[in-house]
């Protein structure tokens, strides 16, 4: 194993002080004085700029390279991403690429084996796990990832503490800074994180993998910026969205995108429709097959033939579907003046596909709910 079960004092001390400041200090402090606009606006902005320089940048930047940055968004996401007291994002990334790599096991750091808690934050409060930093050297070759690894303590401190209590001394709210932008702050983006490994873990929709623990979970969306459609995450990891319906709420990565306008963000990354489409059928298929099995105790031959033929179906018609969406590409990009009425028939082919793909995916959608079948 990589890991020994030991108490990390470092982290217990830290969490606890936090915590006590934010769970007491805080409800005393309102109590007390009332609540101004000024704290209000330095846990929000502490918030925001914290919590996206987490999911913007040290996730999706850093950790999966799932877009190129100008070096101020660098510079910004590593400041305030500091501020969030999540280490450098030299371990932060190294720790979740070993997650990714080998989720569900011992080498996991934060296996959600192990117990809800052990994922949430029992990891770092009782155990020393090995840090592989040979999975980031690409990152390494970063010179401002290095400094910021090398002085954490100094960019933390001056990010995630200095600078909020400054901001609020000069607006005569220097305590209320400290308690509520600070130990409040740090309480919540904290464990919004955490959530991710454990909650997100443990609760939810498999939608895209059956056989793993990642889970989509709208509410830890709405708390993490957009982080909770893990189980699309963890199937396409390199993925700049966590969301991808329109209705998913995901602020990282409309960031990202109103980056990409302004010249900030390039090389987006992103999977297509017809993956993201197959990678549904296949974890609906599977669930299908376990579905099976405890419906009739046994893998049913009959039962397993019908899945396969309506499977092998819808797959027949995604892939067509996708074709024709690829001839049709390759016909309008050729340029031809008088190709009119190749490239209009080129693109009712791409509708008809499409009409057949939907009218067969209603009919496995209601074959995928309906256990009796199996009996």
């Amino acid at each position: 194993m990589d890991e020994q079960r030991v108490i990390n004092w470092r982290n217990c001390i830290f969490f606890f002080t936090v915590t006590a400041v934010a769970v007491i200090g805080v409800p005393v402090y309102i109590y007390v004085n009332g609540i101004s606009a000024v704290e209000i606006g330095l846990f929000v902005f502490g918030t925001l700029a914290t919590g996206l320089s987490i999911t913007v940048g040290y996730h999706r930047l850093f950790a999966h390279r799932s877009f190129q940055a100008s070096p101020i968004v660098h510079f910004l996401t590593l400041f305030f991403g500091a501020g969030a007291f999540q280490e450098s994002v030299l371990q932060w990334a190294s720790q979740h690429r070993q997650h990714h790599a080998f989720v569900d096991t011992e080498r996991d750091p934060y296996n959600i084996k192990q117990g809800f808690f052990y994922a949430h934050m029992g990891w770092l409060l009782f155990r020393k796990h090995k840090i592989d930093y040979d999975n980031v050297k690409d990152l390494e070759k970063n010179r401002l990832v290095q400094h910021q690894h090398k002085h954490y303590v100094l960019w933390s401190v001056v990010s995630g503490l200095i600078l909020p209590t400054f901001m609020g001394a000069l607006m005569d709210h220097a305590l209320g800074a400290f308690l509520i932008g600070v130990a409040g702050r740090i309480t919540f983006v904290h464990h919004g994180t955490f959530m991710i490994n454990s909650v997100c873990h443990w609760f939810g929709r498999p939608t895209y993998n059956d056989q793993e623990s990642p889970r989509d979970h709208w509410l830890i969306a709405l708390i993490t910026m957009g982080e909770g459609y893990h189980s699309f995450h963890h199937r396409f990891p390199s993925d700049y969205r966590n969301g991808v319906k329109w209705y998913h709420w995901d602020p990282s990565k409309w960031v990202i995108r109103m980056m990409s306008f302004v010249g900030l963000a390039k090389g987006l990354k992103r999977a297509s429709e017809f993956q993201i489409l197959s990678a549904t059928l296949v974890a609906e298929k599977e669930s299908v097959e376990g579905l099976i099995a405890r419906v009739t105790q046994k893998f049913s031959p009959a039962a397993l033939e019908t899945l396969k033929t309506h499977y092998d179906r819808i797959k027949f018609l995604l892939h067509q579907w996708e074709q024709r969406v690829k001839e049709h590409a390759e016909i309008c990009g050729r340029g031809l003046r008088k190709s009119h009425e190749l490239r209009r028939k080129a693109l009712q082919r791409v509708q008809e596909a499409r009409r057949q793909f939907l009218r067969v995916r209603e009919e496995w959608s209601r074959f995928v709910v309906q256990p009796a079948i199996y009996a």
